[in-house]
């Protein structure tokens, strides 16, 4: 039996392998000159431990996502992540995918995305699961610009 604080994800990840992603963490938000915000992120920190997973889209319309677009989930040990829905700013945090151990981007495959939403285990059991929409090709960027 699997009790709080067990960190299940540590485990699963010993089996299902790891994705390694480039972190931005959100800083701050200021208004640019052309009038649209400006968001800056903090430098990247690579996390070798996590599991990145395209969504699976009979969740879309449960999780409210756009048909449109492509999401991830990240599901990460030790990390609390921010996302859109627990900013004021409206400014989740940022993850590039995948990527080498070393946190160099691969040419042509590491994609953008900005985190919406997540579950947050991390009280109980140290991880949380994130939804990323992929932004674009992965830049190495700390601002939006």
């Amino acid at each position: 039996m699997m009790v709080p604080g067990s960190n299940l994800l540590t485990l699963a990840l010993t089996v299902i392998g790891s994705t390694p992603v480039r972190y931005f963490g959100y800083q701050s938000v200021e208004n640019g000159e052309t009038g649209l915000d400006t968001v800056t992120y903090a430098d990247p920190v690579t996390y070798v431990r996590g599991s990145v997973q395209p969504v699976d889209r009979n969740r879309y319309e449960a999780l409210g996502l756009d048909w449109e677009k492509s999401y991830i989930v990240w599901y990460v040990p030790n990390l609390a992540g921010t996302t859109l829905s627990r900013n004021p700013d409206n400014s989740g945090d940022v993850v590039e995918a995948p990527v080498n151990r070393d946190g160099s981007l691969i040419a042509g495959v590491s994609r953008r995305y900005q985190l919406l939403q997540g579950n947050n285990w991390f009280n109980a059991d140290k991880w949380m699961s994130l939804v990323g929409v992929d932004i674009g090709p992965a830049t190495g960027s700390t601002t939006n610009e």
